[in-house]
Order: C-alpha cells, then sequence, then structure tokens
C-alpha cells in the first residue's frame, strides 16, 4: 500500500484573464514540484480554490495532475462533496484516471455526529480500492477524535493517512500513530506551521503549498538526517511568513500565487471572483512578505543536507 514520507504540496490551480484554468501553468507547477523535492502531489484542494470550481474542472484538474506526474511521484486527489455519492463519484474518477489517493473531509455544510461521520467513511472506504485520506480540516477547533481514525484503520486496509488541520494538533498526532500502530501515516496541514511538532510527533509527511518548496524539503532533510536543532532554527525563520498568511484562506493562496508569479512558475497570481480584496498598504505588505520567503527559498538550496 502507498506510503507517504516528506513534503507533499498542494498545487494553486492558476487562471487565465478569461477565467479558464491555466492548464500549462499547472503543468509547469507540478514539475517544479517535483524538480524540487516534493515526495507526492496533491490537489485541487482548498489551497487549489477547490470550492470555486466546477465538477468538471475538478476532474480536469485531477486528470492533468496524473498525466503531468508521469508516475514520478505519488499523486493524491481531493475529491469531498457534501453527500456520499456524489464523493464517491470523484473517487471513482481518480480510480480510473490512475491517482494514488483520495483526500476527504467529512461533509462541511451540515455538521454530523461522529457516529455518521465513521459510517461515512466506512462507506467510502468500502466501494473504493484506492487509498483513502481523511482531511480533518477544522481550521479552528480539534477536529475529530483520534479514535475515529483507529476505529477506521481496523476496518479497512486501505484507509490510510491522517490530514491534521486542527488547533494543537500534536497530542492528536501521537494518539492516531499509537493507536494504529503506525498503519495510519500522519500528514500535517494547515500550511505546515506546525511541522516541527508534526515530525516529533510522529508525523511522517507535510502538506502545504507549493510556493516555497524547498524551505520545507530542506527543513525535513536535515531533520531526518539528525540535524535537528538546524532544521527548526532554520524552519523558525518561515514562521513570521505563515503567521501572515493564515490569518485568511484566501491571503494564503493570494499570496502563495503571489510567489509563484515572482518565480516564473505561473504567469499571473489571478484569484478567482469572489477573492478578497486589499488595499494598497495591505497588498504592499504581501509583496515584502513573499520578498522575504523568496529570499528563505534562496538560502534553503545552499544549506548542505
Amino acid at each position: 500500500m502507498l506510503r507517504l514520507n516528506g513534503i507533499t504540496p498542494v498545487m494553486c490551480t492558476p487562471f487565465l484573464a478569461d477565467d479558464r484554468i491555466d492548464e500549462r501553468g499547472l503543468r509547469t507547477q507540478i514539475d517544479f514540484a517535483i524538480d524540487n523535492g516534493a515526495a507526492a502531489v496533491a490537489g485541487p484542494g482548498f489551497g487549489s480554490e477547490f470550492y470555486k470550481l466546477t465538477d468538471g474542472e475538478r476532474c480536469r484538474f485531477a486528470e492533468i495532475l496524473v498525466e503531468q506526474t508521469r508516475n514520478r511521484v505519488p499523486v493524491i486527489v481531493a475529491t469531498s462533496k457534501d453527500s456520499t455519492s456524489a464523493t464517491l463519484e470523484l473517487s471513482r474518477f481518480a480510480e480510473r484516471i490512475k491517482a494514488d489517493c483520495v483526500m476527504i473531509t467529512p461533509p462541511r455544510t451540515a455538521t454530523l455526529p461522529v457516529g455518521q461521520i465513521i459510517d461515512y467513511y466506512s462507506r467510502l472506504c468500502d466501494q473504493l480500492s484506492i487509498s483513502v485520506m481523511l482531511q480533518d480540516a477544522d481550521f479552528t477547533g480539534a477536529g475529530l477524535p483520534s479514535q475515529v481514525f483507529a476505529d477506521l484503520s481496523r476496518k479497512y486496509q486501505n484507509f490510510q493517512f491522517a490530514k491534521l488541520e486542527v488547533l494543537l494538533p500534536g497530542k492528536k498526532c501521537a494518539e492516531i500513530v499509537e493507536q494504529t500502530e503506525g498503519r495510519v501515516q500522519v500528514i500535517y496541514g494547515l500550511g505546515g506551521i506546525a511541522m516541527m511538532d508534526g515530525l516529533r510527533r510522529g508525523a511522517s509527511a507535510v502538506m502545504p503549498g507549493a510556493a516555497v518548496l524547498e524551505v520545507y524539503v530542506r527543513a525535513y532533510e536535515l531533520y531526518r538526517a539528525g540535524r535537528i536543532a538546524e532544521s527548526k532554527a532554520f524552519f523558525n525563520r518561515l514562521i513570521p511568513y505563515l503567521s501572515f498568511v493564515l490569518q485568511h484562506l484566501e491571503l494564503a493562496v493570494g499570496t502563495e500565487k503571489k510567489i509563484m508569479a515572482k518565480r516564473g512558475i505561473i504567469d499571473h497570481p489571478r484569484m478567482r471572483h469572489p477573492s478578497l480584496a486589499f488595499d494598497p498598504a495591505t497588498e504592499e505588505l504581501i509583496d515584502e512578505t513573499a520578498d522575504l520567503a523568496l529570499a528563505l527559498c534562496e538560502e534553503a538550496k545552499t544549506v548542505s543536507a
């Protein structure tokens, strides 16, 4: 079964002036990620503005991920919908195009009790052969109990991954690893801001965006090489950037796109409407923050592993 170890970035969705997906820019971004150390590529997730894409666009995004990756690294396709049947439809599509894993959040529009959530993932795992990742995306809370992951792991071999995007994820990470005896690998999300905590607690991968990928890869490599203090010192210099952009999802995605455009990976940092609008002072701050992150990327290339 699939194993994930390293940095597994979510691709952003570049847009053309007429609001269509810039497929060439998406392909360039995928190549950039793989060439710079991505252990896998993922999308279309929150960082891809999936919530603004049609189902047809989500399928096309997934097709491009698989086509452009060309089996160089695993492909994780986000297939979340608010019904079991709709999620299964997208997930089966991901299976057909030979993706390696589907990433699925619990239904979001109507909050459900834990028992119903377990039943939801049970039905999905029972009808899919592809690896399943539960994206525990509770950006302002504690998310699902660790027992949910343990229960599903005992029942389904293809239930393999927990992506934690919750507050203070460390204790839950350690519990999942212990309770599943390592069968469920934990991936840290939320821009990877708690990456150092995750590695210490047994997380195997981190899923940020790709704009400053080299920083995450270098910090991960240093950590795995046993140079933990050096890894922490280096990664902690990215925290001001992450603290700034994680104030709002659209700010995070927009800044990632601005950095991608500055680097020539995509042509333009367009966001699909509706999106946040910023006054000139905030735009200037975004540019300054992006430049600081870019400088750290350049430094990452010179740090010996």
